[in-house]
């Protein structure tokens, strides 16, 4: 049921154990693919909260086949009958479902991590999966939901301004989110393993909604949160964009940073992935998420990345005693071995620590320009390589150049196009004619924006204003068409004056840390919509050791990219040198 995209590299293989539901009994996996005879069987999955809201004294959900204890939960979260009324209503549908209480052995840890390893695999072969939301009566949720459905069709139909509907999408939002399902890391994972998972009230029903929107069918899918999440983020963006466009005495600060607010509540949800691969989003939303025990930090989100570590790897013969470090060290390890690219593919949301400029493992956001990176050899091709010591000491060699060349190279990008611009007689100048003119639908004439779109994002620092300087160019527009479409805001003397702007932001920094400390280093290439060069912006400094040396490091401050079509090699890259050292 998976998207393959994000399937890719997950082996073909079956659960340990399903459950049986008309009798109730847990039936192992034998050669054959068999479950006590029935082979390959249609299954299900549930996905639900009961780690926190384990209570002993209450009676267990009765379970058959297995020797370990059923844990017992705090009626107040769910009771056995809630629990077997919602497998029956799955077994209306599905002779078998996996869920861990019945299919993970409780008793054996070694055959437990085991299982914790192969979650994307089991995960794959489902052929739907459920959530379980318990905190709200069926009446609340789902006047939650049919609530932020509403908004966003009436914004869609111009009955609501960008910032009316952004403000009734996040009190609706941040409702559903307070079930503790979205509290749970382990429910994140869960939630990129099955984008489609249909959603069911706490009577173990599908969460349903009427009206013009609902399509073929009237039940909520997970995706269909998803989707309101980026629909709603850009309708942040308009609004923050009309917000900052307006006259100094109409703009807004209050205005602009409630909007950015809104923006932090769908990045702390982690459900915003639609249908975007990155598995930095949700490793972003990690932090805002709980979990029974430290390690678990790494175990209930390292199967977003396929990876297996600690005790989980496929080749441990006998348990270890892993620490929270020593897991976030293999996790670095192996993301960094991966790709270089994805490794770097986020910006930080809080002034790193000395050494950490390069680590994913703090504070972070995934730029929406980054959010389409596919992890795999077929999508992404890295430039440098990464290698990690610890946390705190990684090594990098691959291709830079000065970040001057690279201001050089964006200017006369910006240059070519405005020139384009200026020159093209058949060019209309109204804006509706000119987004006709630009239709995606002609390659030709798109291609003046696909080829010169570049941006840069920087890292939260003492030194930068981090929201302020960071830019994309050509700049994105607020102005909409009758039908409520973005127009393409092109005139050459808008473009050029936002080119200054940006030229400006580059000379702060170079005049900020000296034409020579900067450089460019070449991440790698991502292909899936579009063909984008990314790059890290390093700044050199020296430090002092404690034995008095003198020890050059480079500090990340920030990401940039810029576009590139198909099959041609970008000049800029082909100029570069190799640089090794050590990240700050």
């Amino acid at each position: 049921m998976a998207y393959s995209i994000y399937t890719l590299g997950v082996p073909e293989e079956w659960p340990s154990r399903l459950l049986h539901i008309p009798s109730m009994t847990s039936r192992r996996w034998s050669p054959g693919n068999s479950y006590d005879g029935v082979v390959e069987p249609r299954y299900a999955i549930l996905s639900y909260t009961w780690g926190r809201f384990e209570k002993p004294g209450y009676p267990p959900l009765r379970i058959g086949g297995i020797d370990w204890d059923v844990p017992s939960i705090d009626p107040a979260h769910f009771t056995v009958a809630d629990l077997s009324r919602l497998l029956g209503h799955i077994g209306s549908e599905y002779d078998f479902v996996w869920i861990d209480i019945a299919c993970i052995d409780q008793k054996r840890e070694k055959d437990k991590m085991q299982e914790v390893g192969r979650q994307a695999i089991i995960f794959k072969r489902a052929k739907q999966a459920y959530i379980w939301l318990n905190k709200y009566e069926p009446t609340v949720i789902q006047g939650h939901v049919q609530a932020l459905m509403r908004c966003g069709y009436e914004f869609a139909e111009g009955s609501l301004e960008p910032l009316q509907a952004a403000t009734a999408f996040n009190g609706e939002l941040v409702a559903i989110l307070q079930d503790p399902w979205f509290s749970s890391l382990w429910t994140l994972q869960e939630s990129v393993l099955q984008r489609h998972a249909l959603l069911l009230n706490k009577s173990g029903l599908p969460i349903t909604t009427t009206g013009p929107w609902i399509g073929e069918s009237p039940v909520t899918q997970l995706m269909d949160l998803s989707g309101a999440c980026g629909f709603t983020r850009a309708m942040i963006g308009l609004a923050i964009h009309a917000e900052q466009a307006a006259d100094p005495g109409v703009t807004s600060t209050a205005r602009i940073e409630k909007m950015q607010s809104f923006r932090s509540t769908i990045d702390r949800s982690g459900i915003d992935f639609t249908l975007c691969p990155n598995p930095n989003i949700q490793y972003a939303a990690a932090i805002y998420r709980q979990t029974s025990r430290p390690e678990d930090r790494i175990y209930a989100i390292m199967q977003v990345y396929g990876y297996r570590l600690g005790n989980s790897a496929p080749e441990i013969q006998k348990l270890e005693r892993f620490s929270l470090s020593d897991l976030e060290t293999q996790f670095l390890r192996s993301l960094t071995t991966q790709s270089a690219l994805l490794s770097q593919a986020f910006q930080h949301l809080e002034i790193s620590r000395p050494g950490q400029s390069w680590c994913i493992i703090n504070r972070i956001r995934v730029p929406e320009r980054l959010h389409l990176i596919v992890v795999h050899d077929q999508f992404l091709s890295s430039g440098c390589t990464i290698s990690v010591h610890h946390r705190a000491e990684a090594y990098f060699e691959g291709y830079a150049c000065p970040f001057q060349d690279l201001c050089a190279f964006w200017r006369q990008r910006s240059q070519d196009l405005i020139t384009a611009m200026e020159t093209a007689s058949d060019v209309p100048n109204g804006l509706l004619e000119r987004r006709h003119f630009f239709n995606p639908a002609t390659p030709s004439r798109d291609t003046y924006f696909r080829r010169c779109k570049y941006g840069l994002t920087f890292d939260i620092s003492h030194d930068l204003d981090a929201v302020a300087m960071s830019f994309e160019w050509p700049p994105d527009t607020s102005t909409r068409d009758d039908k409520g479409e973005l127009i393409i805001e092109s005139r050459p003397l808008d473009l050029a004056a936002a080119a200054e702007s940006n030229r400006k932001i580059m000379a702060r920094l170079t005049s900020q840390y000296g034409e020579s400390a900067l450089r460019v280093l070449y991440l790698g290439t991502a292909e899936h919509t579009e063909r984008m060069m990314v790059a890290l912006i390093l700044v050199q400094t020296v430090v002092r050791t404690c034995m008095l040396r003198r020890k050059v490091l480079w500090k990340r401050i920030g990401t940039c990219f810029w576009y590139v079509e198909a099959g041609l090699l970008d000049n800029l890259i082909s100029s570069m040198e190799i640089l090794q050292g050590t990240f700050g």
